[in-house]
């Protein structure tokens, strides 16, 4: 799948509606619902590159910032190398990751710091017995039993909200490293560490952007709202994680 993606909102919303309902065969109407929201903003999903990239180009020439995000670039945790705990250096950050190996990131090749917040949903299932009167059963047992037993399975859905930060070294051929809050041991921070995650998360961010200070910083992805037009998740790919990794593509690919 190929995103056609506005990475800024445009200057002059009118306008912009008209070249992209002209664009794509539909209202102005439709147009500005597309347009409606945070940016950077997805307007069209094809299966196609080429489609893709041709309506992207007619945008531009439209005087809009399109681009195309394609699907299959889009990161994900099984990508990234998820951090576990860091050691802060003089001249660079060394990471240990859950599965035990580390990497060393200097200060001064980092490019983006990616702040965000994501929803996790995790979903448990439970059975429980439940006993009610039954007059059938008193009759059929002369009495002896008045109750039937059933069966009850609840399905309980809890969302949990977490924040990250992705970090990302300057050329992009390297995985992002991921620092999520609950997913670390903070012992780290030695006198520092404080008795909640987001605290802990909070003096940590503060230390990267401190000790990266040519990176770029971005939390548009804190805020709720929508990327416009984000496709189904793919197989494979964690669902509760998908709409937060399009942002953070789209978010990186705009520079």
């Amino acid at each position: 799948m190929f995103m056609v993606t506005l990475l800024r909102a445009p200057d002059a919303l009118d306008r912009a509606a008209t070249a992209l309902g002209a664009r794509q065969g539909i209202s102005a109407y439709e147009a500005r619902t597309r347009l409606a929201g945070d940016y950077p903003r997805i307007v069209a999903v094809l299966a196609d590159r080429a489609p893709a990239e041709e309506q992207a180009a007619g945008l531009r020439a439209d005087g809009l910032a399109a681009a195309v995000l394609d699907g299959a670039r889009v990161e994900h945790d099984r990508q990234r190398d998820v951090a576990a705990s860091l050691a802060f250096g003089p001249t660079a950050l060394t990471a240990t990751m859950r599965d035990g190996r580390t990497r060393e990131l200097a200060y001064g090749d980092v490019a983006l710091l990616l702040h965000g917040a994501r929803t996790g949903v995790t979903t448990s299932t439970e059975e429980s017995t439940v006993k009610s009167f039954s007059a059938g059963r008193a009759i059929l047992t002369g009495g002896l039993s008045m109750r039937s037993s059933k069966t009850v399975t609840t399905t309980k859905t809890t969302e949990q909200r977490e924040t990250f930060v992705y970090v990302h070294e300057r050329g992009g051929a390297a995985p992002g490293l991921a620092v999520y809050e609950r997913g670390m041991n903070y012992g780290f921070l030695g006198a520092a560490l404080a008795p909640s995650s987001m605290a802990n998360f909070t003096t940590v961010l503060a230390a990267l952007r401190q000790r990266c200070p040519g990176a770029r910083y971005d939390a548009r992805l804190t805020r709720p709202g929508g990327f416009g037009l984000v496709p189904l998740c793919p197989a494979g790919i964690d669902p509760a994680a998908w709409k937060s990794d399009v942002g953070a593509a789209l978010v990186a690919l705009g520079g």
